[in-house]
């Protein structure tokens, strides 16, 4: 969300959690950047691997305006990438940014640290609440990973996770 109260979706192909943190890294160059460093919160709004089409519909989009020259070839101007991707809007309980109304698993978060490296930056985030479909919670407060589905992203390609092949001995 800028600083106008305009909120954006961006597509992150790099991120990792643990715990309750999570890092993910922004190219200086793009709107989520501007975006929390004026706001310092965020929503990851996890897809399910049947909603490739929509993530795709979103991605040659920016809310940069204007286009990076560096961008110009590839991408196109937005203010709204929520219609673009048949997306709608949901108000989140403890950050500005809204929710993927969407998606099944919302996880709202707040900046922690920016760290600023040659060209893009890492930024940690807390989680703050969590929100997540019945059926994919268990044991009160953990996602059922035999009911979850999400989408992921591996070298500019779509997949789903595919068969379960078994269960780590910490949890068995």
């Amino acid at each position: 969300m800028d600083d106008k109260g305009r909120a954006n979706i961006t597509p992150i192909t790099c991120t990792f959690t643990l715990g309750t943190n999570a890092v993910i890294a922004l190219v200086k160059l793009n709107q989520a950047y501007e975006n929390i460093k004026a706001v310092p919160e965020a929503v990851f709004n996890l897809p399910t691997s049947q909603m490739w089409e929509q993530v795709e519909a979103i991605a040659p989009y920016t809310a940069k305006d204007p286009v990076p020259a560096q961008k110009a070839a590839k991408y196109t101007h937005t203010d709204d990438k929520f219609a673009l991707g048949g997306f709608t809007p949901l108000a989140s309980e403890k950050v500005r940014p809204p929710r993927i109304a969407q998606c099944p698993i919302q996880a709202e978060a707040k900046v922690v640290n920016i760290i600023d490296r040659n060209g893009y930056v890492l930024v940690e985030l807390e989680f703050v609440e969590v929100h997540a479909e019945d059926n994919l919670v268990m044991d009160g407060d953990k996602i059922n990973p035999l009911n979850w589905d999400p989408l992921i992203y591996n070298f500019k390609h779509y997949y789903s996770i595919g068969e379960h092949k078994g269960l780590n001995f910490t949890i068995k």
